[in-house]
Protein backbone atom coordinates (compact mmCIF):
# COMPACT_ATOMS: atom_id res chain seq x y z
CA UNK A 1 0.00 0.00 0.00
CA UNK A 2 1.31 3.30 -1.02
CA UNK A 3 1.46 6.41 1.22
CA UNK A 4 0.29 9.42 -0.55
CA UNK A 5 2.29 11.67 1.76
CA UNK A 6 5.76 10.02 1.94
CA UNK A 7 8.79 12.65 2.31
CA UNK A 8 10.09 11.06 -1.45
CA UNK A 9 6.90 13.02 -3.18
CA UNK A 10 8.47 16.26 -1.80
CA UNK A 11 11.61 16.01 -2.63
CA UNK A 12 11.27 19.01 -4.82
CA UNK A 13 10.81 21.78 -2.11
CA UNK A 14 13.45 23.17 -0.56
CA UNK A 15 12.80 22.78 3.44
CA UNK A 16 11.75 25.48 5.31
CA UNK A 17 12.03 26.17 8.93
CA UNK A 18 9.71 27.98 10.71
CA UNK A 19 10.13 29.36 14.27
CA UNK A 20 7.18 30.97 15.76
CA UNK A 21 8.58 33.54 18.02
CA UNK A 22 11.56 35.04 15.30
CA UNK A 23 10.13 37.45 13.35
CA UNK A 24 6.31 36.40 14.09
CA UNK A 25 3.77 38.03 12.88
CA UNK A 26 3.20 40.74 15.58
CA UNK A 27 5.96 43.00 15.99
CA UNK A 28 7.06 43.79 19.52
CA UNK A 29 5.79 47.21 19.66
CA UNK A 30 2.16 45.65 19.57
CA UNK A 31 -0.42 46.18 17.07
CA UNK A 32 -0.55 44.98 13.38
CA UNK A 33 1.95 45.40 11.20
CA UNK A 34 -0.31 47.52 8.63
CA UNK A 35 -3.67 49.21 9.46
CA UNK A 36 -6.68 47.03 8.28
CA UNK A 37 -8.78 50.42 8.30
CA UNK A 38 -10.72 48.82 11.64
CA UNK A 39 -11.67 51.32 14.43
CA UNK A 40 -12.47 50.56 18.44
CA UNK A 41 -15.98 49.72 18.87
CA UNK A 42 -17.67 52.73 19.89
CA UNK A 43 -18.72 52.57 23.66
CA UNK A 44 -22.44 52.25 24.31
CA UNK A 45 -24.34 54.57 26.21
CA UNK A 46 -27.32 52.82 28.67
CA UNK A 47 -30.39 53.65 27.25
CA UNK A 48 -32.50 56.26 29.07
CA UNK A 49 -35.26 54.66 31.43
CA UNK A 50 -38.55 55.68 29.60
CA UNK A 51 -41.30 55.79 31.98
CA UNK A 52 -43.85 53.00 31.50
CA UNK A 53 -47.24 54.25 29.88
CA UNK A 54 -50.10 53.62 32.31
CA UNK A 55 -52.97 51.81 30.29
CA UNK A 56 -56.12 51.75 31.14
CA UNK A 57 -58.24 49.12 30.76
CA UNK A 58 -61.42 50.19 28.19
CA UNK A 59 -63.86 47.21 29.21
CA UNK A 60 -62.80 45.00 31.83
CA UNK A 61 -65.24 42.22 31.38
CA UNK A 62 -66.09 42.03 27.79
CA UNK A 63 -69.57 43.62 27.59
CA UNK A 64 -68.99 46.42 25.30
CA UNK A 65 -67.11 43.60 22.70
CA UNK A 66 -70.20 41.22 22.41
CA UNK A 67 -72.70 44.14 22.28
CA UNK A 68 -70.59 45.60 19.59
CA UNK A 69 -70.05 42.30 17.69
CA UNK A 70 -73.89 41.21 18.06
CA UNK A 71 -75.07 44.22 16.39
CA UNK A 72 -72.30 44.20 13.84
CA UNK A 73 -74.19 40.48 12.66
CA UNK A 74 -77.47 42.17 13.26
CA UNK A 75 -77.02 44.77 11.03
CA UNK A 76 -75.22 42.13 8.47
CA UNK A 77 -78.61 40.28 8.49
CA UNK A 78 -80.63 43.04 7.96
CA UNK A 79 -78.31 44.26 5.48
CA UNK A 80 -78.89 41.28 3.51
CA UNK A 81 -82.43 40.79 3.66
CA UNK A 82 -83.15 42.88 0.66
CA UNK A 83 -81.17 40.52 -1.29
CA UNK A 84 -82.85 38.02 -0.48
CA UNK A 85 -84.21 36.77 -3.81
CA UNK A 86 -80.76 37.19 -5.36
CA UNK A 87 -78.83 35.04 -2.50
CA UNK A 88 -81.39 32.48 -3.48
CA UNK A 89 -80.91 32.53 -6.83
CA UNK A 90 -77.36 31.56 -6.40
CA UNK A 91 -77.54 29.29 -3.41
CA UNK A 92 -76.09 31.90 -1.22
CA UNK A 93 -78.69 32.43 1.27
CA UNK A 94 -76.56 30.51 3.93
CA UNK A 95 -75.21 34.27 4.39
CA UNK A 96 -78.45 35.25 6.03
CA UNK A 97 -78.69 32.47 8.00
CA UNK A 98 -75.31 32.58 9.15
CA UNK A 99 -75.69 36.17 10.13
CA UNK A 100 -78.72 35.41 12.19
CA UNK A 101 -77.29 32.32 13.90
CA UNK A 102 -74.41 34.51 15.22
CA UNK A 103 -76.70 37.28 16.08
CA UNK A 104 -78.26 34.79 18.37
CA UNK A 105 -75.26 33.21 19.74
CA UNK A 106 -73.95 37.50 20.43
CA UNK A 107 -77.27 37.58 22.35
CA UNK A 108 -76.81 34.61 24.67
CA UNK A 109 -73.09 35.97 25.06
CA UNK A 110 -73.94 39.51 26.01
CA UNK A 111 -76.32 37.87 28.79
CA UNK A 112 -73.99 35.24 29.79
CA UNK A 113 -70.88 37.55 30.23
CA UNK A 114 -73.50 40.19 32.33
CA UNK A 115 -73.88 37.33 34.75
CA UNK A 116 -70.37 36.83 35.19
CA UNK A 117 -70.03 40.36 35.81
CA UNK A 118 -72.62 40.08 38.24
CA UNK A 119 -71.07 37.40 40.02
CA UNK A 120 -67.76 38.94 40.39
CA UNK A 121 -68.97 41.99 41.67
CA UNK A 122 -70.99 40.26 44.18
CA UNK A 123 -67.88 38.17 45.20
CA UNK A 124 -65.60 41.14 45.36
CA UNK A 125 -68.42 42.97 47.85
CA UNK A 126 -68.73 40.30 50.17
CA UNK A 127 -64.75 40.38 50.14
CA UNK A 128 -63.90 43.91 50.93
Amino acid sequence: MDDQYRDEDYSGYPEQQYDGYDGDYYPEEGGYPQDYGYEEPALEEPAAVRPEPKIELVDQDGIRAFELATLGWLVGFVALLPFWGLLNDRGWTWWIWTCLAAFGLGAIGIELTRRRKARRTHAEGQQL
